[in-house]
């Protein structure tokens, strides 16, 4: 059997086996029938058995150079190295509609392997939900994006991959995107299945707790490798362009955090039930709303697919869910409010709601801007953009307030915070801060919101690596190690708490990182063999051209020779590309990165006499968002590591709850 048959096969029977997993388990809650239920859990695992058999045939497709297929003929070519080869798995709509699909089902069946014992009261809701997310991706695949439409006559070599595409970045920036995109199905479904039931005590959300981190995880690493693969492929010297596509991953990435921080006061304090069922269905709708946007053909953008009728099948989809989800929770509004409240503004609980609604207000200004040139055109056919201006003038403040929580929250004690207490472990957090803007003035720093958001940022660095202090103190032996043995007991001890503080280390970096751009400088210009210009700290001179072809591509570089007080400190080679197949120019930079700067060189344009079009930044600080990312990282994996413990209620009238934790923001 041909590989398009084949395929196609497999998918009719993933949708076959996901539409009566949802119909067995919806009818087996209803009748409490355990037989019928049982029968949808193994008609879901059936269905994810047969989405990874269609998974691995394409990406055999693939590596056979089977270019009968379109998806194959269409992202590939006899030419492309074998891991962007792999990669191609997802280059297109079809190819990354079955990756989501297939991580969708794979996080449904391990969560039913896991809860079925765990959670029997929850888990055959919970199944039926889940299968019919399935069952709608399934229909996707088979009636509007089936990657094994067949080609005739057969072409010899394929198209290629798109340049932008063949990137180490590429490789894995997707996956991790969608790997937290899908990851939150399973929250969403276990939320709708104690709606369902009516089961609404902490247990839905401590039952997926792991589930949530994981998927807020990948999600975070996803979206900063995503800032790296623009810094490095895109040629216009920055990370962030509050790109539409962009903004609709931030958004799920948004109202998550704000689950994770807010779920705590339900843990400790039975309170914002609402609130939270409200923001992890909400958060599983905005990772189906950005799907609908990159492949409606709404939004122009390098991240968006060809128009299709596939956005059109996701349209009503999120309307289904949304009213299904929140219908739901207006039933059991009533069961689920809170009988206490909040006993003072000045307590873990209050930081932890002022950072929920800062968090959601910035979601709903980035969604608000990004749907509003939509709007615009729809109903008046002008054509708007909405760009960095209009998002870093509104949530710039709202950052800076959240990051100024990030530090006073863990200071800030549950219940009734003590002022002699907060007095005493602020004082060094605003020592250092102050510190940190006399430095800046002392030299020559006349900007007024640099010198505040970086002395912000030292405020919550001292704040922070405080708790680690006090941590270590606490737990420290006797000998030289005495300090970092006491570290590493404590962090062991309680690794959700301090992977969290981990984590907002990681933030902290990336907004010093970030802050840097006040400080940014550029410089454009032709140049001729010999010429040379100043930038930053820099002095940069084009030594030579080089011009070459191989198989993929025609290079033409630029040999740029660079130095700092008259000494040469490095040889950069920025590149103009044609790449053969695809008949496309791409730009590769030259890059020079340290902790203090970038020098950042893009050769736009190289002429027959070897006249070169150069653009350059210096980007200062951009290596400490990087490294930011990668303390993220670690933060992430030492709480995951952790065993979460069971939630305990607090009695009424406890003088004060046992201190919690933070979670990441």
């Amino acid at each position: 059997m041909e590989i398009s048959a084949a395929g196609q096969a497999i998918l009719l029977a993933a949708l076959a086996c996901a539409l009566w997993s949802t119909i067995s388990s919806a009818l087996g809650v209803k009748r409490n029938d355990r037989r019928l239920a049982l029968s949808g859990e193994r008609a879901l695992f059936a269905g994810a058995f047969f989405i990874v058999c269609a998974t691995v045939l394409l990406v055999y497709a693939f590596y056979s150079r089977d270019f009968s297929l379109k998806y194959v003929h269409g992202y590939s070519s006899r030419s492309t190295s074998p891991i962007f080869t792999f990669t191609a798995l997802w280059a297109g709509m079809e190819g990354s509609l079955l990756f989501w699909t297939l991580l969708t089902t794979l996080y449904s069946v391990s969560a039913m392997a896991v809860q079925r014992k765990r959670r029997p009261d929850l888990t055959p809701v919970a199944t039926a939900v889940l299968a019919g997310i399935l069952t709608f991706f399934a229909s996707v695949l088979v009636l509007g994006a089936n990657p094994f439409t067949s080609l005739s006559p057969i072409p010899g070599d394929g198209r290629g991959l798109n340049p932008l595409l063949q990137s180490p970045f590429m490789a894995i920036h997707p996956a991790m995107l969608y790997l937290g995109l899908t990851g939150f199905a399973v929250p969403f479904a276990f939320a709708v299945a104690s709606l369902v039931t009516g089961r609404l005590e902490a247990g839905w959300f401590t039952s997926t707790r792991r589930w949530t981190v994981l998927a807020w995880s990948f999600l975070t690493v996803g979206i900063i490798l995503g800032g790296a693969w623009a810094y490095m492929e895109l040629g216009w010297g920055g990370y962030w362009a509050w790109d539409p596509v962009e903004n609709a991953s931030l958004l799920p990435w948004l109202t998550g955090t704000a689950f994770l921080h807010s779920v705590m006061i339900q843990e400790r304090r039975q309170m914002l039930k609402i609130w939270n069922v409200a923001l992890i269905l909400g958060t599983y709708c905005l990772a189906i709303f950005g799907t609908f946007l990159t492949r409606s053909g709404l939004l122009s953008s390098v991240h968006t697919f060809s128009e299709s009728p596939v956005g059109t099948m996701f349209l009503p989809f999120l309307a289904v869910v949304l009213v299904f989800a929140f219908g739901l929770l207006g039933w059991r509004y009533e069961k689920l409010r809170s009988q206490r409240h909040l006993e003072t503004m000045f307590s873990r609980e209050a930081m932890f709601l002022f950072n929920n609604l800062l968090l959601v207000t910035i979601a709903l200004t980035v969604l608000w801007g990004t749907l509003y040139p939509i709007m615009v055109e729809a109903f008046s056919g002008a054509k708007i953009s909405v760009g960095p201006p209009f998002f870093n003038t509104v949530i710039a403040p709202m950052g800076l307030a959240l990051l100024a929580l990030t530090g006073i929250g863990p200071l800030v004690a549950w219940r009734r915070a003590s002022w002699r207490s907060l007095k005493r472990h602020i004082f060094l957090p605003l020592v250092g801060g102050a510190a940190t803007v006399a430095s800046l003035a002392l030299n020559g720093v006349r900007s007024a919101g640099a010198m505040f958001g970086l002395g912000l940022i030292s405020f919550v660095a001292v704040a922070t690596i405080g708790e680690f202090v006090r941590g270590a103190r606490a737990h420290r032996g006797k000998g030289p190690l005495g300090y970092p043995k006491g570290l590493l007991t404590v962090i062991s001890g309680n690794r959700r708490r301090y992977g969290g503080y981990i984590v907002h280390l990681g933030v902290v970096l990336i907004c010093l990182g970030i802050s840097g751009t006040a400080f940014r400088e550029s410089w454009s210009g032709t140049m001729k063999p010999g010429d040379s210009f100043a930038i930053g700290r820099y002095d940069v001179t084009y030594a030579r051209a080089r011009t070459f072809t191989t198989d993929e591509k025609a290079v033409r570089m630029a040999v740029m020779n660079v130095a700092e007080d008259g000494r040469r400190v490095a040889q950069l080679t920025p590149q103009r590309n044609i790449h053969l197949a695809q008949d496309q120019a791409q730009s590769e930079i030259g890059l020079r990165s340290s902790l203090s700067d970038d020098l950042y060189l893009v050769l736009t344009q190289m002429d027959s006499s070897f006249t070169v079009t150069m653009r350059a930044w210096v980007n200062p600080l951009v290596a400490w968002i990087w490294i930011g990312g990668a303390f993220m990282a670690l933060g992430m994996l030492v709480i995951l590591s952790g065993k979460p413990p069971e939630p305990r209620p607090v009695a009424a009238g406890t003088a004060r709850a046992k201190e919690s934790v933070p979670v990441p923001v």
